[in-house]
């Protein structure tokens, strides 16, 4: 005895609207889960003296929820030394953010709207105290900045013509030490709200490099140049072509929260 779902009847006209539902409910299901696929999002490692990897920033942290919250994507944070960073984003891997450009980066990469703009000072150790407030000031010195950075396109054109420069550790608290022991003539730190000398050099002696704990750095002095030596913009970075869809919605939060001042607010809690 044979047992029968369908009447057989029914059977011809069921069975085609049956199969027609399943493919919707499947197309639905199947779009749905694209939507909250996780995103790799690659950010910049920053290592404690010891050239451990310390955890991520609070203030970066909020505003990268931000970015989820308000675009609906689910991004899945991976800290990485930063020129692995920016080879896993050319090879569309997922998407860069915190990356400036330069004339290298735009044939790989395509960059969102500004999410914001950095003043790049240069910061100088020792008597007699040195000021740089030119470019024409940095011919024939060695400059230190951290490895696989840019400080935007002005930079990148001056990059060893002008000044030479030196690649360091991503480890803050190591760069300092190499400036103090005269292995550069400057090095170049970039800040994204301060906007005095005076407020950027109290920052660093005050609340950055104390916050080191590194004995060899203990009641050092840096000082900072009275103006900016480059301006430069911080995007979210991806492959020529790829994850245009993220992108599209990451401009959109950025266009907003800008109009809005919500995102401007939040990065000024980010140095």
């Amino acid at each position: 005895m044979k047992i029968r779902l369908i009447p057989p009847l029914l059977s011809p006209v069921l069975l085609p609207v049956l199969v027609l539902l399943f493919v919707l409910l499947s197309g639905i299901s199947s779009a749905a889960h694209a939507q909250t696929k996780p995103v790799p999002l690659f950010l910049q490692e920053n290592l404690d003296i010891h050239g451990r990897q310390l955890p991520i920033d609070k203030d970066l942290e909020k505003i990268l929820i931000y970015f989820e919250r308000e675009s609906g994507l689910r991004l899945d944070w991976r800290m990485l030394p930063w020129n692995r960073a920016q080879m896993m984003g050319r090879n569309g891997e997922g998407i860069v953010f915190g990356l400036s450009k330069s004339p290298e980066r735009i044939k790989y990469f395509q960059f969102s709207q500004p999410v914001v703009s950095e003043k790049i000072w240069a910061i100088t150790y020792g008597e007699p105290r040195q000021d740089f407030r030119t470019l024409e000031d940095l011919r024939g010195k060695t400059v230190s900045i951290g490895r696989g950075f840019s400080h935007g396109m002005d930079f990148e054109k001056a990059r060893n013509v002008v000044f030479t420069v030196q690649e360091d550790s991503a480890s803050s608290g190591a760069r300092f030490k190499k400036l103090m022991n005269k292995r550069s003539d400057l090095m170049l730190w970039p800040v994204r709200q301060l906007s005095t000398s005076a407020q950027v050099e109290d920052y660093l002696n005050n609340k950055l490099i104390p916050g080191f704990n590194d004995p060899e750095l203990k009641g050092k002095r840096f000082y900072v140049s009275r103006k900016p030596v480059f301006y430069d913009t911080v995007h979210f970075a991806v492959a020529q072509g790829q994850y245009q869809e993220e992108l599209a919605r990451l401009n959109e939060v950025i266009r907003r929260g800008t109009e809005s001042g919500e995102l401007p607010k939040l990065m000024a809690k980010f140095y």
